[in-house]
This record gives structure tokens, C-alpha cells and sequence, in this order.
């Protein structure tokens, strides 16, 4: 579960078209097919150009018609299958996606290959290519950009030279064929074909799909309808309460503290009580009073010796939604003052009016 937000530290995808929404690293997506070419490869000098933005300004083209190629080494799920070097081939202007990279490897961990690794399979680092390496000590995973690309310029496994019109399927033959790049910009929703756009959330919940693995583990049961003995299937499930809040304040606040939108604020009305003359705390007290056998909840700020400036600014700091002021000067015309804490100028309601126009307000407040 993600809140779309400009702190946070996920990059999310998202369509306007359906509604579709997911996390970048998991997100399905569909490209504009490429209708180049298809010509033979050929071998040309790239001097000094080891990186795609080398290679794209020496050959005067753009980032996506090259082959941007990522190695890893992978420590296998499976302990029979031996650890090794695994080469992910994405199209220049897209970055390849750890976590699908090594769903597509069959591997429980990656992590950035070292040069002797590299160079133990026969490849070039900065010119690395699945063309010319030693398959037999390199597993090749391919973006399905890639696939879908008829020539893209790849390394050419020799320091110093790039390869012309590579094609995947032809040139080489990989060794899974997947959605293993992060999406690049104007990628197309899988479900509806509308452009995705990205975005910043927060993670604020969380499934996890357990099975049975733990429940397995220490022999938990239950009896189903024949008497026979079923593992208890678990699941997890989490709200991050104090992440949501964050995110809630980091959106909805000013210079004098929160705005609470009314389904969050933990009590929707504030009501201060600026007293310095008999019978006012009194007035406040009763206001009080009706409003809760009227089932609206109130902070009430019945302090005596704080200053009006300083309840007020702490009300504002608070952030209820709706802020109630009852003072010498409201009473002595008869009146108490509203106030909405997201923005607008505080209106005065006649004191016997006062329950019937809050509990309006909140109304409003709430549509």
C-alpha cells in the first residue's frame, strides 16, 4: 500500500487511464513496438567510449538504440545449480531491475560482479557483450525491449570496439527472455494501453504471503471437515500508522502547523476558551458540555493562565480541523467565533446557535 507523495522514497507507476498503480521495481508495462531495420552486424572502434552516454555522443545516436549490459554475481536459490556470473542485457535508456534480474537468475542474492569474475567468463567490463563471452560460466537475461529491438549497438567483448546492429535471437541466443528493465519513460499500461506516469510514494502497508513455510516448521494445524489434519495457511498484514501520519502532516500544514483533513483529525473541533471575566470559563464550559451530549468530539482548551496568543497558536499548531473561539469580547456581543485551520476568515455564530452551526460546519467539512 503506497500514498503517493513527493517525500517518498519509492518510485511508482501509475495509470490515469484505469487505475492501475504499482510499485516501479514490480511494475508490468508495454513499449511502442520498434519497426527499424534488421541488418547485419558489424564491428567499428568506439575509443574512450566505455559508458552508454560515451557511446551514444561518439556514434551520434540516441541512448535506446543501444544495449546497456549490467553484471552480477549470483549466489543460486537452488543449491545444486553452482553460483555464478549473471549478464543482464536492458536497452541503453533503461536500468535494469535487481529484483527481476535475479527472480529471472534463480538467484537468492546479487550483487555487483568484480573484474576477475567478469574477465574469468571472457568479458570485456565496459564493452561487455553476450557475443563473444564464455557462455558455458555466464547466464544471460534479456529486457524483452531488447528482444523486441532489430539493431541495437553492443559491446563488442574487445576493449575499444562496439557491434553494429546487434539483434537478440539471432546474434545470441540468451538464456531467459523477460520484463527485466525498470520502466523507461513513456511506457504504456499493461491493462489499458494509456501512457504511465511516475510518481514518489511511501510505503504506509504491506501483504506478505507466507503459506505455509513457518506453520510447516512447528506443526500447526487444524482439523478440516472429515477430521484430517490441514496446515494453517498464514498471511501478514501491516499499517504503518506513524508512516501515514508523517505522510498526512508533510501534506496538510502551514506555517503555523498541521491542517488535519477531517477523517484523520483525532478530534474534529478545538474549542479555546479565552476567559478573563466572570462567567465566561462558565459559557465555554457549557458549549462544551452540549457539544459532547451532541456526539461531537472537542479538544477543549480550558487552561486559565495561558495567554489567548499562546492557546491559539498552539490550536493552530494541533491542527483541528474546525477551531471555536469563546471570549469576554464574542460574549459581550453574544457570539462565538469559527474557524476553518485549513484557510479561510474566522465568522461569528450567535451562542445559542453555536452546537446547530458547528455540527453544520462539520458536515460540510466531511462532504
Amino acid at each position: 500500500l503506497m500514498y503517493v507523495s513527493v517525500i517518498g522514497d519509492d518510485h511508482l507507476l501509475l495509470c490515469d487511464g484505469c487505475g492501475y498503480a504499482a510499485n516501479r521495481e514490480v511494475a508490468d508495462y508495454r513499449v511502442p513496438a520498434d519497426d527499424g531495420e534488421a541488418r547485419p552486424y558489424e564491428k567499428v572502434a568506439t575509443p574512450g567510449a566505455a559508458t552508454i552516454a560515451e557511446l551514444a555522443a561518439f556514434l551520434g545516436i540516441d541512448a535506446r538504440q543501444t544495449a546497456k549490459v549490467v553484471l552480477y554475481w549470483a549466489t543460486r536459490a537452488d543449491p545444486a545449480v553452482p553460483d555464478g556470473l549473471v549478464m543482464a542485457v536492458v536497452r541503453g535508456d533503461t536500468d535494469a531491475n535487481d529484483v527481476a534480474v535475479g527472480r529471472a537468475a534463480g538467484a537468492s542474492a546479487l550483487r555487483a560482479a568484480t573484474t576477475d569474475e567478469i574477465t574469468a567468463a571472457g568479458v570485456v567490463p565496459g564493452y561487455a557483450s553476450p557475443i563473444g563471452a564464455d557462455r558455458s560460466r555466464v547466464t544471460v537475461v534479456v529486457d524483452a525491449l531488447v528482444e523486441a529491438s532489430p539493431a541495437l549497438v553492443a559491446g563488442a567483448n574487445d576493449a575499444g570496439f562496439h557491434l553494429l546492429n546487434t539483434r537478440c535471437g539471432r546474434d545470441y541466443t540468451p538464456d531467459h527472455v523477460g520484463v527485466v528493465a525498470l520502466a523507461p519513460e513513456g511506457a504504456l499500461c499493461a491493462v489499458c494501453g494509456a501512457t504511465l506516469r511516475t510518481a514518489r510514494g511511501v510505503e504506509v502497508g504491506n501483504v506478505f504471503q507466507l503459506g505455509t513455510r513457518y506453520t510447516d516448521a512447528v506443526g500447526a494445524t487444524w482439523l478440516d471437515e472429515h477430521g484430517r489434519a490441514q496446515p494453517i495457511v498464514m498471511g501478514s498484514y501491516g499499517i504503518g500508522v506513524g508512516r501515514l501520519l508523517a505522510c498526512v502532516a508533510e501534506e496538510h500544514h502551514d506555517a503555523s502547523g498541521l491542517c488535519l483533513p477531517i477523517a484523520v483529525a483525532p478530534f474534529p473541533v478545538a474549542l479555546v476558551a479565552m476567559a478573563r471575566k466572570p462567567g465566561t470559563q462558565e459559557r465555554a464550559d457549557a458549549l462544551y458540555a452540549e457539544l459532547r451530549s451532541a456526539g461531537v468530539e472537542v479538544l477543549y482548551d480550558d487552561r486559565p493562565k495561558l495567554s489567548p496568543g499562546v492557546k491559539l497558536a498552539e490550536a493552530d499548531l494541533r491542527g483541528m480541523p474546525l477551531r471555536v473561539v469563546v471570549s469576554d469580547r464574542g460574549l459581550a456581543e453574544g457570539h462565538v467565533e469559527l474557524k476553518r485551520r485549513a484557510g479561510g476568515e474566522p465568522w461569528s455564530v450567535p451562542l445559542d446557535a453555536a452546537v446547530d452551526a458547528i455540527r453544520a460546519e462539520l458536515v460540510s467539512l466531511r462532504a
